[in-house]
């Protein structure tokens, strides 16, 4: 297969015929989607309320949309307020022209990558290299997709189509290539796995300058881009280099920041069968002495203001990247994700990619709306209500109109033919009486098999039945007589044709270019798009309560202790009074004798045990030298019970982000009055937090064979250590005053 992307890959019933006969891909693909499905049924019947989450995303997404050009400009106004870049780009070749330049500005000559659909769209990795610079993906699967000269075949798990032993082989084979090589004696353990690409990538990390990621969401409001992760490596990239570049979609922009309570909610458990990733980063512009300096975001078109443009295709823009429909779909269960022929796979890669290159454009995008079933399975689990089998019919539709005003083809030729045989009673006698003479020499068997050309494609995979000796109209005759007269024939109901393609339709469709380039020619597509197809106001409302009420069978401090304990963290209750013990324990248990603590951390606090050296971050330490540290001991602004979720937002007990990541054993002083029951009531304090990191339990990766792996490129292991009781001094959250419990 073609690393540099799917440019050579053939339709998708060529594809999928080929990947059919890959009995070892069938097998993973089946346990890896069960796996991920019985996960997510599980966590989704928590939440009563999963509906009114669905439908209140769909309506944020489509407010978010119906005024799109008016939130991209605030957008761009927020993010400059607080220190940061931004640039529009039309094309992919536009988004990568901005790219390469501010690397080349930034003299380095190499980036670190988190996963990103979008920079895959754009074949960013291929303009860099073209250009002279290294790319390091980070997160393991597309590691794995990188060394193996591979594509990546699922939006969440991109290596899902690699077992164990195929990972073990890569590494050994190509690891040294790039930097650190495995070791000799790796095994095909998955601990073992990430291991070696923990050491492997640890010292690009230190090094690298520049790094570059996408977003899942960009918030209009605050300026706020969220990056939801799992391993690590998106935190590594988001704080530790001197310059940031986000490429993403125009369609990631959100209104408020108070929607991610929505989106947060339903985006883990749609994907991963999580309540929450270990890792949610957040931040708006550069935070002086806190993550990178210099901060650019790269708005991109590229096709999605000529699907804004089509009233019915247009609700594809409202996905979020989950890839649940992926995970129930049947066809993409038997097939994988490389028979798409697209970076986006699957039933949303069969509506997204048509729309974005233009329907058929090519012939991956032309037969793309034919891959499904049209089962359903995918609109039941959608986080925001796509519509998906309706969809493909709407482009099913489009596509055969494309076709005819390419002239006639075979399908077109044939269709003519049975109109002429079907609209005449003698010729569809005789007809008749044709096939039924062809095909007696398959009657012992009851069915025809494959057939010559042209029928063959049809009949590779059907039994075409045996056309009987008599036809029912030669029996009714034989046994009733001769029919009885008919009236006048009534004229066959002329349909109209469908309109042709709007004017904004994507420059791949029309072989155009656009009008304009950067701000002016993103803006002014989106405008366009808008004017032809505005939206209605029932498409624009929603509604979801801000603190829903939830169900809790026990207090919200217990709840927090259970779900830690199930993300393997450990959680220790203590006083005030005992605070200072519980911590030198906790760093005892953990072999922890070098600490590092943030200047604001309570001296109180700070322990005191034999051995234990602890050493105060004033924002001097380099990346290496946070790296040589055993512990980091800090406070946070909130904990989330319903999630066992603890959020860091460089309060005064926090310290930079950069003090939390490094270091292998993370402990976390949370009090009592920062425990919050639900997403929706942090977020609500949060709102005012330029930087953000929420942490899910210990870093960790179940990209291969889903086997679950803690500590990747963040800390190993999570201690928390919850205070009951009241406290004299000042040391929580940042955000808002204390809540009453």
């Amino acid at each position: 297969m073609n690393p540099s992307g799917f440019e050579t890959s053939p339709p998708f019933p060529l594809a999928a015929r080929s990947a059919l006969q890959d009995t070892q891909l069938r097998a993973n693909l089946r346990q890896a989607t069960t796996t991920i499905r019985q996960k997510r049924d599980r966590l989704v019947a928590e939440l009563p309320d999963f509906e009114e989450l669905r439908t209140a995303a769909a309506g944020i997404k489509d407010d978010a949309l119906s005024r799109l050009d008016e939130l991209l400009g605030q957008l761009e106004a927020s993010v400059s307020a607080r220190g940061g870049h931004v640039h529009f780009a039309a094309s992919a070749a536009e988004a990568n022209e901005v790219v390469v330049g501010i690397v080349k500005a930034a003299r380095a000559r190499e980036v670190v990558k988190v996963k990103s659909m979008t920079t895959g769209e754009c074949h960013l990795n291929d303009a860099l290299a073209a250009a002279g610079i290294d790319v390091g993906e980070t997160d393991l699967a597309e590691l794995i997709v990188q060394l193996g000269a591979d594509l990546p075949s699922h939006i969440v798990v991109p290596a899902i189509h690699r077992n164990r032993a195929e990972v073990r082989d890569i590494f050994l084979a190509k690891m040294g290539e790039h930097g650190r090589a495995a070791p000799a004696d790796l095994s095909d353990d998955p601990a073992d796995l990430a291991g070696a690409a923990r050491a492997h990538l640890r010292e690009r990390f230190l090094r690298a300058e520049v790094a570059i990621s996408g977003a899942n969401f960009a918030v209009a409001e605050t300026g706020s881009l969220v990056v939801v992760e799992s391993e690590g490596n998106g935190r590594m990239c988001l704080t530790l280099p001197r310059v940031l570049i986000s490429v993403v979609g125009i369609d990631k922009v959100i209104p408020r920041f108070g929607d991610l309570g929505v989106f947060l909610q339903l985006l883990a458990r749609s994907a991963t069968g999580e309540r929450m990733n270990p890792y949610t980063s957040i931040w708006s512009g550069v935070s002086p002495g806190d993550g990178p300096e210099e901060v650019h975001l790269v708005l991109l078109d590229n096709g999605r203001s000529s699907a804004l443009a089509d009233p019915t295709g247009r609700q594809a823009l409202r996905c979020i990247r989950c890839a649940a429909c992926l995970n129930v779909c049947p066809v993409y269960e038997r097939v994988g994700g490389h028979a798409y022929g697209s970076v986006y796979p699957g039933p949303i890669g069969a509506v997204l990619t048509p729309q974005l290159h233009g329907v058929a454009s090519d012939s991956v995008s032309g037969s793309l709306p034919f891959a499904s079933t049209l089962c359903g399975a995918c609109y039941e689990v959608c986080p925001v209500k796509i519509d998906i089998p309706r969809l493909l019919v709407h482009l099913r539709a489009r596509s055969v109109e494309r076709a005819k005003d390419k002239g006639p083809g075979l399908e077109s030729v044939a269709m003519a033919a049975a109109s002429a045989v079907l609209s005449s009673e003698k010729r569809f006698a005789a007809a008749e009486r044709l096939v039924s003479w062809l095909s007696r020499p398959f009657g012992a068997k009851g069915a025809m098999g494959p057939l010559p050309w042209p029928f063959r494609s049809w009949t590779i995979s059907r039994d075409a039945p045996v056309v009987p000796r008599q036809s029912f109209r030669g029996w009714w005759r034989s046994e009733r007589g001769p029919s009885v007269t008919r009236g006048p024939q009534a004229k066959p109901v002329r349909r109209a044709r469908p309109a042709r393609e709007s004017a904004t339709s994507s420059p791949a469709a029309t072989g155009t270019a656009p009008a304009a380039t950067g701000t002016e020619g993103v803006l002014s597509a989106v405008r366009a798009a808008l004017r032809s197809a505005p939206f209605s106001l029932t498409e624009r409302r929603h509604s979801y309560r801000d603190n829903p009420e939830l169900d809790m069978a026990m207090p919200p401090i217990d709840l927090l202790l259970e779900r830690l304990s199930e993300y393997k963290a450990t959680a220790t209750m203590v006083g005030m009074q005992e605070v200072q013990a519980a911590i030198g324990t906790v760093l005892s248990r953990g072999k922890s004798t070098r600490v590092v603590v943030p200047a604001g951390f309570p001296e109180a606090w700070r322990p005191e045990a034999s051995g234990v050296v602890v050493e105060i971050d004033g924002g001097d330490f380099s990346p290496a030298g946070l790296d040589g540290f055993d512990a980091c001991l800090t406070g946070c602004a909130i904990a989330i019970a319903e999630t066992g979720t603890i959020v860091l937002d460089g309060g005064e007990s926090q310290g930079r982000r950069a003090v939390s990541l490094l270091p292998d054993h993370l402990v976390v002083v949370v009090r009592q009055d920062q425990v919050v029951a639900t997403v929706p009531d942090a977020v609500a304090r949060l709102t005012s937090s330029p930087t953000q990191t929420w942490i899910s339990g210990p870093s960790a990766t179940s990209d291969i064979e889903l086997n679950r792996v803690e500590g990747v490129h963040g800390p190993r292991k999570l201690d928390v250590v919850i205070v009951v009781g009241r406290q004299s001094f000042s040391s929580g959250p940042s955000c808002s005053p204390e809540p009453k419990l």
